[in-house]
């Protein structure tokens, strides 16, 4: 039987002690020694593992390593070097791992930045979980405004409020300045910064009195507006603000960084529109929205039960107006962000199965690198190392690697969240409230400091139970392997489950935006630009208007590449501004709650032309339907088909208003192909199209299309605006390709979002694999070698491997179908025209990630495959 050298005998015998575990090193190494065929390689190795040994036992004789250094800061900090010294020596593998948690930690910060400015944050308001949002529904439950005599009846009934406030925004134009401009402005009511607690820097609040009919006309500016327009002015109390040709005192300055709902320039008294017949109709729903601080101790649903018993109260006393009609309250933070809470939920789900993902590739390169250290581990125990001793190390190695990843992902997350800002679809409320505050650093470092603990715990538990003669004679054999490898197989079916919840969402938004692209919005946007004016003074008379509409349209269409031009009270897509019941001069006059409700919208001539909307039947309108003449109405084949199914619906009667309002009756002259109204996604409400000529307006969108990029025509549009009229100014200049784009903006947020994290987790998913296979492929270097020297081919190794790679991808498809189906509720509200459980799109998400799985498995079985079996009958 063949002996080690004598020298590296002598020099184990000099420094292991002659003890238990002394013998079991000096016998680990001989069987090892005994075990390897090749002489010289076997000389070799004795020595190597000879003189490690001694070395190691020397440095521990100096400095006593069994024993615990003096404090457990300096056993941390011992801990903290040998870990960096180690990473050092891997670089592949440190910056794998960082770059991982990075990737997850950083696209999770700024998607909780996102979720906790907009949802989680309170409203920048004194006391905001007392406000509560209040306004009336329609028959069929949709939200409509508040009429004003009723809101003045609620503050009179309710006990539930401290203070009911009343507003809506009314964007005005300022003169008086070097150029009319456009302001944002919101009208209130007198109590309302007292509902919201809020009272001027200096100067005076509103009050009631300036809510009397006729009152003068009140302002209070914001901080902002008084900045920038009043040269922040300590004077600026007192001063006259023309506002829409109306004078308005400004009564005092807004705190800084004062924002309702959205950032205002001015906040307006209603007195100067008090005594209007429009306002103080009860049926009348102009646009005001309430809001109402609750008393100490009311909740909002005890509140929200006042109301629609005040609403009943109010049915019952006014028949005529106020049949069908309730109202509800709702928290004011639940509200502003109604629309956009699916959306951020979604994503926010979306990117943590991002940040697991992370967390499990991570732990599967720590298990993978512990089993490659498994003979390292050994030494260590056999010295004396115990489990809690081993388990800190791992600890702390895997901390270290989580903190780094956590700095560079705080600094990914803030690139990240400039760019999802940036990217915002406009409107997005509290969009200017989300920063990387202290809320998403903690919630950066938690997740660092989870995956560090959690994740790290896999290899230090696993490696600290082994028995150091068993890592150290057969680290690489079976038995330790086989607990590895069945762990880091467990993680990849988990890591396919999550990848393939992640690749499903992403189907969807892909499917969901297709469709919306693909779907007809009833006009032709190419080759549109729209911009918007508002007329204001009491100069605008009827006749006056009206030769005003002539010289807009004609100094447009004058312009060069210019085909077709209009005025228009609403456009496609952006929605209705007028919508009231109607009846039809041959129909039975419905219940009052059952009344009819359309889109009214007047246009001038040539405005089916400019957008491109189809005349089904009859025709559109001309120069000659004007006021004096023959009352007329074009409607769309919605309307038509509701109101007179089967029948032709030119000639027909219909009359804006109450059945017993004194409002004209109009003849159909024509039927109109339906156009997406209210967004793409709205179902098409009906419309009625009246001649602008018979039903004038103040505030107007000019559309004009062009034989040239309809951009190009916005400045000359403004040119010949200002000849007419100098001081109005025009706002809201886009192309209607812009419009259509804006209005599926969050769908293509969202598609951008899921898309990205489901290609990461795709990668991810596959690098696993890889590794994990890889790994596999050199466990069992020997089986192969045997299944060859048996007389196995290429392809049935290749196919063994594959398979075996294969099969936890597709128990991970299974379970992530299955949790694709489970959470599917929480996506539909994002979709359409696709199904949150859509096979199709199921299959194909399934099969890319079989695929990639597929391409991640023939790279280690190809290298299978080419094994040579005398030299892998050797490897053990």
């Amino acid at each position: 039987m063949k002996e080690p050298p004598r020298l590296a005998r002598w020099l184990l015998d000099r420094r292991v002690p002659d003890d238990d575990r002394g013998r079991a090193i000096r016998g680990d190494l001989l069987e090892e020694f005994r075990r390897d065929d090749n002489p010289r390689r076997a000389a070799r190795s004795y020595w190597r593992h000879a003189l490690s040994v001694a070395v190691r036992l020397r440095h521990a004789r100096q400095r006593d390593p069994i024993q615990e250094p003096r404090s457990m800061v300096e056993s941390i900090l011992y801990d903290v070097k040998y870990a960096i010294r180690s990473y050092a020596k891997a670089p592949a593998f440190t910056l794998a791992v960082v770059a991982t948690l990075a990737l997850g930690i950083g696209a999770s910060t700024a998607i909780f930045s996102l979720v906790d400015g907009i949802l989680l944050e309170p409203l920048p308001l004194p006391e905001p979980d007392r406000l509560v949002y209040i306004n009336e529904t329609g028959h069929n439950g949709t939200f409509i405004s508040t009429a004003w005599p009723n809101y003045l009846d609620w503050r009179v009934r309710q006990h539930s409020f401290e203070s009911i406030g009343l507003s809506r925004e009314e964007p005005l134009t300022l003169t008086g300045f070097d150029q009319a401009r456009r302001v944002r402005a919101r009208r209130v009511s007198g109590n309302f910064f007292q509902t919201l607690h809020l009272a001027p820097v200096f100067g005076r609040a509103l009050t009631d009195e300036d809510d009397r009919a006729n009152a003068p006309g009140v302002v209070l500016v914001s901080d902002g507006f008084w900045r920038s327009t009043l040269g922040a002015d300590p004077a600026a109390v007192g001063r006259m603000l023309r506002l829409d040709q109306t004078p308005y005192t400004i009564a005092g300055v807004l705190p800084p960084g004062f924002q309702y709902l959205r950032t205002y320039d001015v906040f307006v008294s209603i007195g100067p529109v008090a005594a209007t017949p429009n306002l103080a109709d009860r049926g009348n729903h102009n646009g005001f929205y309430a809001v109402g601080r609750l008393r100490t101790g009311v909740t909002a649903a005890a509140a929200d039960r006042e109301m629609r018993a005040i609403s009943a109260d109010l049915a019952r006393e006014h028949p005529a107006t106020n049949t069908s009609v309730n109202a509800t309250a709702l928290p004011l933070r639940d509200r502003v962000v109604a629309d956009i809470r699916p959306t951020l939920l979604a994503l926010f789900g979306a990117v943590g199965f991002l940040l697991l993902i992370a967390c499990v590739n991570v732990a599967n390169l720590l298990i993978a690198r512990g089993a490659a250290r498994g003979h390292e581990i050994g030494v260590r125990i056999a010295l004396g190392g115990g489990r809690f001793r081993l388990i800190r190390q791992f600890l702390v190695e895997s901390t270290l690697l989580s903190a780094a990843g956590g700095v560079i992902g705080i600094a990914a997350g803030a690139l990240l969240l400039q760019a999802l800002v940036a990217a915002a679809p406009e409107g997005t409320p509290r969009i200017a409230d989300v920063a990387l505050n202290r809320a998403a650093l903690v919630f950066a470092l938690g997740a660092a400091a989870v995956c560090g603990i959690v994740f790290g715990a896999f290899p230090a538990v696993q490696l600290s139970g082994a028995v150091g003669q068993h890592l150290l004679v057969r680290g690489r054999a079976a038995g330790f392997s086989a607990g590895s490898h069945r762990l880091r197989r467990g993680l990849i079916v988990v890591e396919s489950a999550l990848a393939l919840i992640l690749l499903g969402g992403a189907g969807l938004m892909i499917r969901t935006v297709d469709e919306l692209m693909r779907l007809d919005p009833g006009f032709r946007p190419d080759h549109v630009v729209t911009t918007q004016f508002t007329l204001s003074g009491t100069q605008w008379t009827g006749d006056r208007l009206r030769a005003f509409y002539d010289d807009v349209v004609e100094h447009v269409r004058v312009i060069p590449g210019v085909e077709h031009a209009a005025l228009a009270f609403a456009l496609p897509i952006d929605g209705s501004q007028w919508n009231a019941i109607f009846i039809a001069g041959d129909k039975p006059v419905p219940e009052r709650a059952h009344l009819p409700a359309a889109a009214f919208t007047p246009v001038s001539p040539g405005f089916f032309e400019t957008l491109g909307l189809r005349l089904v039947r009859g025709r559109s309108f001309t120069e000659g339907d004007k006021g004096r003449s023959q009352l007329v109405v074009v409607v769309n084949e919605t309307l038509a088909r509701r109101i007179w199914p089967g029948e032709n619906a030119v000639g027909k009667r219909l009359k804006q208003g109450w059945p017993e309002s004194n409002t004209p009756w109009r003849e159909v002259i024509g039927v109109v192909a339906d156009t997406k109204f209210n967004g793409l996604i709205a179902e098409t409400p009906m419309q009625a199209f009246l001649p602008l000529a018979q039903e004038t307006m103040r505030t107007l969108a000019i559309a004009a299309r062009t034989s040239v990029d309809p951009g190009s025509i916005a400045p000359a549009i403004e040119s010949v605006v200002h000849q007419i009229d100098k001081d109005l100014p025009l706002y809201q200049t886009r192309t209607m390709d812009a419009v259509l784009t804006a209005s599926i903006a969050r769908q293509r947020l969202s598609r951008i979002v899921f898309v990205t994290f489901a290609g990461v987790a795709l990668v991810l998913a596959g690098v696993g694999l890889y590794g994990v296979v890889a790994h596999g492929v050199t466990e069992r270097t020997h089986e192969i070698g045997v299944r060859m020297a048996l007389g196995a081919q290429q392809r049935s190794v290749v196919g063994l491997v594959v398979q075996q790679g294969l099969s936890m991808t597709l128990i991970g498809s299974a379970i992530g179908v299955a949790g694709d189906v489970a959470l599917s509720r929480w996506i539909q509200g994002l979709l359409f025209g696709v199904t949150a459980t859509d096979p199709a799109t199921f299959a194909i998400v399934v099969a890319v990630l079989l695929v990639v799985g597929a391409a991640a498995c023939l790279v280690p079985a190809w290298s299978a495959a080419r094994v040579d079996p005398i030299r892998a009958l050797r490897t053990e």
